[in-house]
């Protein structure tokens, strides 16, 4: 039934957009791998240079840079267009990374840079991959396909996971670096073979006022209802996802001394939760979709987390934690993505592009600062079961997601949600 269907619905489409898609599952593979990389490395660096009680200051330090930098994507995506605002962050991307890689060791303050830099760059990455994307695939189709493209993602995750998993205790962590170049190479020619297949008709925002700086973009959520529901959602979830991943970090750092080990630990981790990522971008979506419909999809997804987060909860153990924190980012890079993605359909194109910028790049990283500043208001207060609290806080957040989930679908838009 699933391939039937998956086979039906792309036979349906021209010549064109086959290519468009194919481009786009290339480009999806060469992000999440890049990111399969970089996250255990980072990670690893950081908890060797500064230990997990500063992660909520690095969370926090996210907030000016992704400030700056989204403000800048807004400014000048209407005046360069999408290809070569693509560019721009390609080289940007390369160049930081490249330096990193040679002087991660030698200069002090790089690890805490590039932990911040990396939670960035690839949102933007994913950010104008989706924005091109939403502009050419309509809903009817994104209901098989965009499980299918995230599934491919999900397979980039794997193979980059790989690298650090196997080779980070005989290459040495920094050196992982250089294996992004060519992902970024292949990632460059297919986006450039993905916008001239895509249904964005020039390269240039085709509106008469675009949303032209950060403020703007802010505006334009607060006054729908509609977007300003996603951003609730969106800062829901990272935060319990946060809170999530601080407690992994608490225990890898208690538990796995060695810097190269740490990488590799977390290289494992980030693998399995990407594999778990592919079956529930390839069977989970479409299974959800079909019988569940989108708004009892997005319904079910906090209860579910709900009960993954209770697991913590009652057994606060290594393998306990790490399960969980498996599970969460295995459902935030499938489930939760084809969902989320899926709101954005109805919007108009500047929406799509820069209103989303806001929401998929700023928010969504920005979010670990508020979850920072939960942690810190926990360590302040003196709770001594550290683990317990967060985990608490974690299951009060996914309630209001369900809640602003059930609130969302309330409303009565003019383009309905099917």
């Amino acid at each position: 039934m699933l391939w039937k269907g998956l086979k039906e619905e792309i036979l349906k489409l021209k010549a064109q957009h086959r290519i468009f898609i194919l481009c786009a599952m290339i480009c999806s593979f060469c992000i999440t791998a890049d990111y399969g990389i970089v996250r255990p490395v980072s990670n690893g660096i950081f908890l060797t240079a500064h230990g997990s009680k500063l992660l909520p200051y690095a969370w926090m330090a996210i907030v000016p840079l992704n400030f700056l930098l989204v403000e800048l994507y807004n400014r000048f995506l209407s005046r360069l267009g999408v290809l070569k605002m693509f560019f721009t962050i390609i080289l940007v991307a390369g160049a930081i990374n490249t330096f990193c890689g040679l002087f991660m060791t030698k200069i002090a303050f790089l690890p805490f840079f590039f932990y911040v830099w990396k939670e960035i760059y690839v949102m933007l990455l994913f950010q104008q991959l989706w924005s091109v994307i939403h502009s050419t695939i309509h809903m009817g189709q994104a209901k098989f396909l965009y499980g299918l493209l995230f599934a491919v993602g999900g397979l980039g995750g794997i193979c980059g996971a790989l690298l650090p998993s196997f080779f980070a205790t005989s290459m040495g962590s920094p050196n992982l670096l250089f294996m992004c170049l060519p992902l970024f190479g292949l990632l460059t020619i297919a986006f450039v073979y993905l916008f001239r297949h895509s249904d964005v008709l020039e390269d240039k925002m085709p509106d008469k006022k675009p949303i032209g700086n950060f403020w703007q973009g802010v505006a334009a959520i607060r006054n729908s209802k509609y977007l300003s529901f996603i951003l609730a959602i969106v800062l829901l979830m990272q935060v319990t996802t946060t809170l999530i991943y601080y407690q992994f970090n608490i225990i890898v750092e208690m538990t796995i001394p060695e810097q190269d080990l740490r990488t590799a630990y977390c290289g494992k981790v980030m693998g399995i939760a990407n594999i778990l990522t592919v079956m529930f971008q390839v069977f989970g979506s479409f299974l959800f979709l079909h019988f569940l419909g989108l708004r009892r999809s997005h319904m079910l997804l906090p209860i579910i987390l709900c009960f993954n987060a209770l697991g913590s909860l009652i057994a606060p153990t290594f393998a306990m934690i790490s399960m969980a924190f498996i599970t969460i980012k295995a459902f935030d890079f499938s489930l939760f993505g084809v969902l989320k993605e899926m709101l954005y359909i109805p919007l108009k194109q500047e929406e799509k592009f820069q209103a989303k910028a806001i929401i998929d790049v700023f928010a969504y990283r920005s979010a670990k600062a508020l979850a920072s500043c939960l942690i810190l208001l926990i360590q302040v207060a003196g709770f001594t079961h550290m683990i317990h609290s967060l985990t608490a806080g974690s299951i009060v957040l996914l309630l209001l997601w369900t809640l602003a989930v059930y609130k969302m679908f309330q409303l009565k838009e003019e383009r309905p949600l099917t």
